[in-house]
């Protein structure tokens, strides 16, 4: 079983609400098929401005809600069309804050041949309602379910020594503690890549590999799914 995460840059353009870039994740399903997966998307362009925009009150909460079903909608579509059944999952009705409580709710869509869709969102929590980005659930669900791997699927071939088309960015190949990275373009309210690179991490002291890869490669999603060291991707070994 794997953990793939389609970025919400790749699959929307970040600087223009509800732009969904449609193609992506249908190359990415090619890869899937066949392979038992839970699967996360970010939120992209249909979430972010709103809450940067009204904050967690209750407007700000019920536009995001909205637009989010939009974009699910979206990536659910796609991913049928390439022979990839999802299972939406509403994140506020399995996750407490960071803590995801009902994770039968994943491993019976498992079990029944259905591949369970979660996204970045805002949940319940003790303190009223917080925003958990899709990496976040991406660690959880890797804690709780030991997959195989995790694959970031992104708009860039892996993680930068500084913002891709910069003077002197490079490719990271490997991550290792204590790496520095900066951020990335547009409104990302989640921690950006700092943010990716932190739940990589968390994820290999797990035991498990991670790869960041581009989500039009192909090549590299399937040799990261099949245990290998795709070359074009930035690749966290499992910490022991």
């Amino acid at each position: 079983m794997y953990v793939v995460k389609f970025g919400g840059s790749a699959i929307t353009d970040k600087t223009k609400p509800y732009t969904y870039r449609r193609g992506r994740v249908a190359k990415a399903a090619a890869e899937l098929r066949g392979r038992q997966a839970v699967l996360i998307h970010g939120a992209g362009s249909f979430a972010h401005p709103h809450v940067k925009a009204f904050g967690l009150t209750p407007l700000g909460i019920a536009l995001t809600k909205a637009s989010l079903r939009r974009l699910t909608a979206y990536v659910v579509e796609e991913l049928a069309e390439a022979g990839v059944a999802a299972m939406p999952v509403e994140p506020s009705d399995v996750f407490w804050g960071r803590e995801l409580r009902r994770v039968e709710v994943l491993t019976h869509a498992l079990s029944h041949g259905l591949y369970p869709l979660l996204h970045g969102d805002i949940v319940p929590s003790d303190g009223g309602y917080v925003v958990v980005s899709g990496d976040d659930m991406a660690v959880e669900v890797a804690r709780l379910l030991k997959p195989r791997a995790v694959v970031f699927l992104m708009d860039v071939d892996g993680i930068y020594t500084a913002p891709p088309g910069t003077p002197g960015a490079e490719r990271i190949r490997r991550i290792a503690p204590g790496l520095a990275v900066e951020g990335a373009g547009g409104v990302d309210v989640t921690g950006g890549v700092r943010k990716k690179v932190e739940s990589g991490l968390e994820i290999a002291r797990l035991g498990i590999p991670v790869y960041y890869c581009h989500i039009e490669d192909r090549e590299a999603l399937r040799e990261a799914l099949d245990g290998g060291h795709p070359e074009r991707c930035t690749v966290v070994e499992p910490i022991q």
